[in-house]
């Protein structure tokens, strides 16, 4: 799987910080209710939870926070980031961080043993998300959720401009690195996810587009 710095053009120090810098615009709250009734409201009391792709672990403490009986995962391919998100200041037991790249090797974890898995901005990155998915399916007890936020195609215009106004950048390194990462953002459409999910066994239970860029799914195990 490609690092963050040969995807992106930052090193992954620079990711990390990029990462965390821009957290709280991403999980605000309008994500945080739709979780809480879409998401929250279908696990039980002591879930288990993991995060693939956990990044600096923040999301991880977030749901720390909000779910203090639960038993937390989380896995990325970065050094850097499982090195930040074990420096955080956890509000319950530490989760179990770890580098992990699950397109070459299975999650650490028994068939049927999770209640939830997450995964922002990191699924269009596989060149084969099947066998990913599959080993989701995998951990998941029947009936349980996968939730995927993650890049929608936009047109090339829409997308360079968008990427002018957020990203701090001189405007000749914004555009360089937006044409190199616009088909790599710009992989899926939202027909696309809706059929992967479908292929992968997934019921989609519910969907939102709170941000321009990505589109979140709800969907649900084979019971």
């Amino acid at each position: 799987m490609a690092t963050h710095q040969s995807i992106s053009g930052m090193t992954d120090e620079a990711f990390v910080q990029r990462m965390a810098s821009t957290h709280a615009e991403r999980f605000g709250e309008a994500f945080w209710a739709f979780f809480t009734a879409e998401v929250g409201a279908r696990l039980p009391s002591s879930p288990v939870i993991v995060d693939l792709g956990c990044g600096p672990g923040l999301f991880l403490r977030d749901l720390a926070a909000r779910y203090p009986q639960a038993t937390l995962y989380g896995y990325d391919v970065t050094p850097d980031m499982i090195a930040y998100a074990q420096g955080l200041d956890w509000p319950q037991t530490p989760p179990t961080l770890a580098l992990h790249d699950v397109t070459s090797e299975a999650l650490p974890l028994a068939a049927d043993s999770v209640h939830l898995v997450s995964i922002m901005s990191v699924l269009h990155l596989f060149d084969e998300p099947l066998p990913v998915l599959a080993e989701i399916r995998r951990v998941l007890v029947p009936g349980g959720i996968f939730f995927l936020n993650d890049w929608v195609r936009s047109p090339l215009q829409v997308y360079l401009a968008r990427r002018q106004e957020t990203m701090n950048e001189e405007p000749g390194v914004s555009l360089q690195r937006g044409f190199r990462l616009f088909p790599v953002h710009n992989k899926y459409t939202l027909e696309d996810w809706e059929w992967l999910l479908a292929e992968a066994g997934f019921t989609i239970q519910r969907r939102t587009q709170q941000r321009p860029t990505h589109q979140i799914f709800v969907a649900t195990a084979p019971r």
